[in-house]
């Protein structure tokens, strides 16, 4: 089986939050914020900004954007070959259904189905005709985290 040519145009407009006015807060809000250095804009920004030209350089839609610097850094001859970023489609599939089988632990669902569970649970917090991002932008993001920092600093 051959795979086609994949063409991706990226156009992501984050939600910021002073233009999110009805925000729907369904967790506990926690005190804890951490200040940093550059604002939440600049960093989505750059990050956008660097992926994007990162994807159009290196198409493979199986690569993230940390795989596709790695790859690319083949051109520096000292540097260290990161083996965290360098996965193949199976190895990453692995991943996907492990973590889809920790956060539905169903054994009685496939995979899709564990994976539409988690989407038809969005759309139960956040009824309404939006796109998945906007709706995870709306949820926010209360969750501990494994390092100990909420990703939600920035709401």
């Amino acid at each position: 089986m051959s795979i086609g040519p994949v063409h991706i145009n990226v156009v992501y407009n984050p939600l910021m939050p002073e233009a999110d006015t009805d925000r729907r807060k369904v967790f506990r809000d926690e005190d804890y914020r951490i200040e940093y250095d550059e604002p939440f804009e600049e960093v989505a920004r750059e990050l956008i900004d660097l992926s994007t030209r990162l994807i159009n350089l290196l198409p493979d839609p199986s690569l993230s954007p940390n795989e596709r610097l790695e790859r690319l850094a083949r051109v520096v001859p000292k540097s260290l070959l990161v083996t965290a970023h360098r996965r193949n489609a199976r190895s990453k599939l692995v991943e996907l259904r492990r973590r889809l089988d920790e956060l539905v632990p169903d054994p009685d669902l496939s995979y899709p189905e564990k994976l539409e569970w988690l989407v038809s649970r969005l759309d139960e917090l956040v009824p309404g005709d939006m796109r998945p991002i906007e709706k995870l932008e709306k949820l926010g993001d209360y969750r501990a985290a494994d390092v100990g920092v909420s990703p939600r600093s920035w709401q």
